[in-house]
């Protein structure tokens, strides 16, 4: 452990390094899925429109030449000056088992968030609630689904070894597809289309600058109050949805509007994992890219990434609609199994309808805290 040093990212070798970590631990785990290279470097980029109104410094732990680990701090103003906070965030943290390594990760990025004014550290967070987020706590038997995080069982301990505790627990529920709706949900969903003049329709990708747009403003109105919300700005919006725009299929995407006002929105995306693993080395080229195209077709799950309901809609059962709609569709597109993540532990009025539904609350991902 002592030839183990702690390397800030200066230069584009190092950042290969950090980005190259999770193969040096991961590498033979059956449950790890490879991320596609240039989408994580993308996101580190310093003109990605993330870094408008945060900071980041990368960390890579080198053991001689070899990246064995990694960690990012973050200070994000945007947070900071939304929720009236000196937080602090880390993320991308990845260590091997080994305690006195993981204390040098933290130990730097701790000390450079108190010098940012930092007085608390939230995370892991990569690199916000926007993004990915948590580390796995339970559930390590499947392998993540499309823009869900993994990493090994002993991550906990080595947080908790390094006097950090859990901030709030984050729910991923499993559904079958062939379930009935429960007919609680069928009612309150017919009693509202009977009350309200309900219209719906699906994104298109030939107008998605207008439609994300549109998304942009219903996202930061409905999570507003939601724990951990950051706002995201039209340009980082903007910049996630072009990437998302690549693999959404339109059908997947409901937009729900009452007297012809958009009101709410669920966003399905088809669980690309299952394709990306079959490209061990995270690179697209040079035949990463026919494999992705080639296997797209056997995709047979997929994830509800979001839903959200502009507040002067709520309470009107609109969510209970897009449930039933979204389930219709993702019937109808021959998905066998459907992911509903993430959900806050204590956010009663999305866990109760999935439980209700027989979901099966499969997996928990774990933000954790520390004041410093």
């Amino acid at each position: 452990m002592s030839d183990v040093k702690i390397v800030p990212v200066r230069t584009s070798k190092q950042l290969k390094d950090f980005i190259h970590t999770p193969w040096n631990l991961y590498q033979g785990d059956e449950k790890w899925v490879p991320p596609l290279r240039m989408a994580v470097a993308d996101l580190l980029k310093p003109k990605h429109p993330f870094y408008e109104t945060s900071d980041m410094q990368n960390f890579v732990a080198y053991q001689g030449k070899k990246p064995i680990g990694r960690i990012s701090a973050v200070w994000n103003k945007n947070h900071n000056d939304f929720h009236e906070e000196k937080r602090g965030f880390i993320g991308f943290t990845e260590f091997p088992n080994d305690q006195g390594i993981a204390q040098k990760l933290f130990d730097t990025a701790e000390k450079w968030l108190k010098e940012k004014g930092a007085n608390c550290i939230l995370g892991p967070m990569n690199p916000s609630t926007n993004y990915e987020c948590g580390t796995l706590v339970e559930g390590f038997e499947d392998p993540a689904q499309i823009m869900m995080t993994y990493n090994q069982p002993y991550h906990d301990d080595l947080y908790k070894k390094n006097g950090y505790t859990k901030a709030k627990d984050l729910i991923a529920y499993r559904l079958k597809t062939e379930f009935d709706m429960p007919e609680i949900i069928k009612r309150i969903a017919d009693r509202t289309e009977k009350k309200e003049k309900i219209t719906y329709r699906h994104a298109k990708k030939k107008n998605w600058d207008a439609e994300v747009d549109l998304m942009h403003e219903i996202y930061n109105d409905a999570w507003e109050k939601n724990w951990g919300f950051i706002p995201m700005t039209p340009a980082e919006f903007l910049h996630t949805a072009k990437d998302l725009k690549t693999i959404i299929d339109e059908k997947l995407i409901i937009i729900v509007e009452v007297d012809n006002k958009p009101a709410g929105f669920i966003v399905t995306l088809p669980d690309l994992h299952q394709v990306l693993k079959k490209i061990p080395n995270g690179k697209l080229l040079p035949t990463g890219l026919f494999k992705l195209l080639n296997q797209k077709k056997y995709v047979n799950r997929c994830r509800v990434i979001t839903l959200g309901m502009k507040k002067e809609f709520r309470k009107k059962g609109l969510e209970t609609l897009l449930y039933t709609k979204a389930h219709q569709v993702i019937k109808e597109q021959g998905y066998g199994e459907i992911e509903m993540s993430w959900i806050l532990e204590d956010n009663l009025n999305m866990n109760k309808p999935l439980i209700r539904m027989g979901g099966e609350p499969y997996k928990k991902y774990r933000i954790y805290q520390k004041e410093i």
